[in-house]
């Protein structure tokens, strides 16, 4: 059975996600930009890799790669956090396939065939298409005396040309860390989720800030329509009372709580 609950409904259960949530929203509004972009700043906790952030965003367009590339974000381990081994590998593997932002929805279809390359450290090169990636874990950079890795790797779109472009949108890719020995591809220490990218080609600001918003809903159990602005999130923990939420997108990347149902009986 699921009871219905609303917004003007006088509850603590729910004045608490109300205020969660407008925290959330406000939070956002002031800190979600530098959070998501910047460098991925991974550390070291026994045999997992910790990062902070799960989404990151960045543009394709550097001054010295030109317009569909670009070297951000970079990784920079937080060796205060917990240092990696020295000597040894710092990688990623590609996982899932590449999305596409079309403006209103994250899609498998892409306008002109485009793909996502990352050239890693040694000129390996990995592959991000929509029917999924290259088995090929890349390498980061080698651990150094304190334990620190800082490289930035090269991040191409190309198009069914095979040549570097892209339509205008936003494209998503992930992968997850790992650390090996070097030249091994057994891991010695692996983040537990991957690592979501977002990358900016030809978007304003705004819808840009969209589409980050919509790429958070993808990890969230959550469905974001952008025509209508409407963020469902299943199952919302708080004070042990589970609830569905509904949240109307506002603008300036936030949300306000509209309603939310307490799920009484999941079975």
């Amino acid at each position: 059975m699921i009871k219905q609950l609303k917004i003007v409904c006088n509850t603590v259960a729910l004045i608490f996600i109300l205020s969660a949530a407008n925290a959330v929203a406000e939070d956002d509004h002031d800190h979600d930009h530098e959070l998501h972009a910047g460098d991925i700043n991974p550390w070291r906790v026994g045999a997992e890799i910790f990062t902070g952030s799960a989404l990151f965003e960045t543009d394709f367009g550097d001054l010295s790669g030109g317009p569909f590339v670009t070297d951000d974000p970079g990784v920079d381990v937080n060796v205060q956090a917990g240092a990696f081994t020295p000597g040894n590998w710092l990688r990623y593997q590609p996982v899932g396939q590449l999305l596409y932002w079309d403006g209103s929805q994250w899609t498998d279809v892409v306008p002109n065939g485009e793909r996502i390359e990352i050239t890693d450290v040694l000129s390996n090169v990995t592959s991000f298409n929509t029917s999924g990636v290259s088995e090929t874990a890349g390498v980061i950079g080698e651990v150094d005396s304190n334990g620190s890795v800082h490289e930035h790797l090269s991040f191409t779109i190309f198009d069914a040309s095979n040549s570097p472009g892209g339509s205008a949108g936003a494209y998503r890719i992930q992968f997850k860390l790992f650390e090996s020995l070097p030249q091994s591809n057994t891991s010695v220490s692996i983040a537990a989720s991957p690592i979501a990218i977002v990358f900016n080609r030809g978007l304003e600001t705004e819808s840009f800030e969209l589409a980050v918003s919509a790429a958070e809903a993808l990890d969230n159990n959550a469905v974001f329509v952008a025509e209508t602005g409407l963020l469902t999130i299943q199952h919302v923990n708080a004070f042990g009372t589970v609830y569905n939420v509904k949240m109307q997108y506002t603008g300036n990347n936030q949300f306000q709580l509209i309603e939310a149902e307490e799920i009484i009986d999941a079975h």
